[in-house]
């Protein structure tokens, strides 16, 4: 091995070990044992963001009788903002989407926050970062024409039902849990979306592993 090969491995030996004398002095983030925690922890379905039309008479004749609907709408998955607060702090702050490819499965949010033992009052907020005045729930209380007779008797007021009722399965566009909760050392505060309520809501205490 000729000297300069030496030289540059020996070399390149104490760059490398400076780096790591440099990384392991760099400070970490540490929690103290006696602190509290505030965890987010929930899973719910987002909302189908559609734009909606209603067709004109003259655009369902031109249609398949299979293919015919009152309403036709186009669109995606919701996404929400996520702010959390502690005594006006904002100390978490993320945009969430549904899983898979097309965010068209469940959401899932998992945080966790150290927060000092006592009296804290809290905020978290999760808003729907789409707005749109023609949505599906735009037409989800729509009032039946009388021209939904004979063959289509009915189909208006299903679909009405059925966007209504996947609205209700969804996440709600707003929803904000603002309380005040006395944080104990070594105590998580879990906060959770009620599903059949559709709001975010405290829960007891657990003690932390």
């Amino acid at each position: 091995m000729s000297v300069a090969r030496i030289l540059a491995a020996a070399a390149a030996t104490t760059a490398g070990l400076a780096l790591l004398a440099y990384a392991s002095a760099v400070p970490m983030a540490y929690h103290p044992r006696d602190t509290a925690r505030l965890r987010l922890s929930w899973s719910a379905r987002p909302e189908r963001i559609e734009v909606c039309r209603e067709l004109s008479k003259e655009e369902q004749a031109q249609r398949e009788e299979h293919m015919r609907q009152r309403v036709e709408c186009e669109g995606g998955f919701a996404s929400y903002a996520l702010r959390v607060e502690v005594d006006g702090r904002a100390i978490g702050e993320t945009v969430i989407h549904g899983a898979g490819l097309r965010h068209d499965r469940p959401l899932y949010v998992l945080r966790d926050f150290p927060v000092s033992p006592g009296e804290h009052r809290v905020r978290v907020r999760l808003t729907r970062r789409e707005k749109t005045d023609n949505d599906a729930a735009a037409f989800a209380n729509a009032v039946v024409p009388d021209a939904d007779t004979g063959l289509y008797a009915g189909r208006a007021q299903r679909e009405a039902t059925e966007r209504a009722r996947r609205a209700r399965a969804a996440i709600s566009p707003s929803s904000t849990l603002d309380t005040v909760v006395v944080f104990r050392s070594r105590r998580v505060a879990l906060v959770t979306f009620n599903a059949e309520r559709r709001v975010l809501e405290l829960k007891a205490e657990a003690i932390r592993e």
